[in-house]
């Protein structure tokens, strides 16, 4: 942000199916009670047999931004100082980075403008950037327009094949000549961003606040162009986009106790591990339901009749380990599972994360979480059970956006116009199916 700022920026077994979507949903905040619905079977294809692999090492280009509007999170250190939480979170972060075993090739840049107004990559070493966060930054440097930071930052990613992550306030800040961009802020996102979509790679979105000492630079200029601050908390994000199974691993192994909000776009799993689980006592079946084969290791498929006086109830195991975590929280799951019915009435049940003694069981050590479902009654002789996850998103994107960020003491964790932002990300994402997954299970009536 130049005075006037800118931001950079699941041995599928036998039949499943995972679908990925860019029709995404605003997030539920509240208990929902799960109701029958008829599945959906346009274009929606049959799983693969196979496990999705992880990588297990990554290139990443780090980016962070450097202009006036970030000195306020980096104050020099001195004793008896502490240091800021963007400090502690950034310095472990370059730490495995730069010393970890899941980064192979890195490489640092710092983030700022030249005299043009152009966006510069300057490229440094990893001490330079250690420097810099837990020293401040002491130039007087500009950030360029945020949706220009982003797009060389992801060009430049493209062009080395690396994953990018990339750490701003993402406080945009147009050229003073150019005040329109406010307008057009969704879209110039999104066109910054276009790589992703033709690439065909994910973004994900992490959010926190540190406390911010010195000159803050709004976005909204008035009534006051710029404001001291002494500890407030100000909105910073980090922001990873890259292949999916590479964006995983950064975001599961090397940035790991990720803050509390996360937003996931182009996300999606054709493969997931999963099966009817029929014979363990501690998941008893109720009712008539059996594998519809006698042979499988995994049942994906099974016979039912479920009566009046006596319903059927079963469960299913779900190996989510590739997810994103917080995708994976069981009370994440009780808002947003869905079940999907043809040819029966049926609802959720309790879901359940494997404990340690269910690891420990051969026949359930496959499974992260464990999903019960109720079918009181059959309305056709074969029919489908599809448990999905809709793409979604999360209702902290507009807690943390605000039409006037000029008083942050005031209205603290905000920033201009985020909600924007991310409807640019969004729309990279639009032509693409609607759940994280879909796996399908099939049943029989039973004679």
């Amino acid at each position: 942000m130049p005075i006037t700022k800118s931001v950079s920026s699941f041995y599928l077994l036998l039949s499943l199916l995972l679908v990925v979507s860019g029709c995404y949903k605003k997030e539920s905040s509240g208990e929902e009670t799960e109701t029958t619905t008829t599945v959906e079977k346009k274009d929606e294809p049959r799983p693969t047999a196979t496990a999705p692999a992880e990588s297990s090492k990554v290139d990443v280009n780090l980016y962070l931004e450097v202009s006036n509007g970030m000195k306020g999170f980096m104050p020099p250190a001195e004793a008896g100082r502490k240091p800021t939480e963007f400090q502690s979170r950034l310095n472990k972060m370059i730490s495995e980075v730069q010393d970890g075993i899941y980064v192979d090739s890195k490489s640092y840049y710092l983030a700022k403008q030249d005299n043009q107004g152009r966006p510069v990559l300057d490229s440094v070493s990893y001490n330079t950037l250690k420097s810099t966060v837990v020293s401040g930054i002491k130039a007087n440097v500009l950030g360029t327009p945020l949706p220009a930071m982003l797009q060389a930052a992801l060009e430049n990613s493209v062009a080395q094949n690396t994953v990018s992550i990339i750490i701003s306030d993402f406080i945009h800040g147009p050229d003073p000549r150019d005040q329109g961009q406010f307008i057009s802020l969704d879209s110039d996102i999104r066109s910054s961003l276009k790589l992703a979509e033709h690439k065909g790679l994910v973004v994900a979105v992490l959010a926190d606040a540190s406390s911010f000492y010195g000159s803050y630079y709004p976005a909204v200029k008035k009534p006051a162009v710029s404001r001291k601050l002494d500890g407030e908390a100000i909105p910073y994000y980090i922001w990873v986009i890259g292949k999916q199974e590479e964006v995983q691993v950064v975001i599961n192994k090397v940035l790991r106790n990720l803050p509390a909000q996360q937003a996931y776009f182009g996300f999606g799993y054709t493969r997931l591990p999963y099966s009817a689980v029929l014979k363990s006592k501690e998941f008893r079946p109720t009712g008539i339901v059996y594998c519809t084969s006698r042979t499988a290791e995994t049942c994906t498929s099974v016979n039912m009749q479920p009566k009046t006086e006596e319903p059927v109830a079963f469960t299913i195991g779900l190996d989510l380990s590739t997810l994103p975590a917080s995708m994976q929280e069981v009370k994440y799951l009780e808002r947003n599972l869905k079940l999907a019915a043809n040819g029966c009435r049926a609802s959720l049940g309790e879901i359940k994360a494997a404990t340690e003694d269910n690891k420990a069981m051969p026949d359930l050590s496959t499974y992260t979480h464990f999903v019960q479902v109720n079918v009181p009654q059959l309305t056709a002789n074969k029919g489908s059970i599809a448990l999905q996850l809709p793409q979604l998103v999360p209702t902290w994107i507009e807690n943390w956006s605000t039409e006037n960020d000029n008083d942050p003491a005031a209205d603290p964790k905000k920033t201009y116009q985020f909600n924007k932002i991310i409807d640019g990300v969004q729309a990279l994402y639009r032509d693409q199916r609607k759940h994280v997954f879909s796996l399908t299970m099939d049943f029989n009536k039973a004679d």
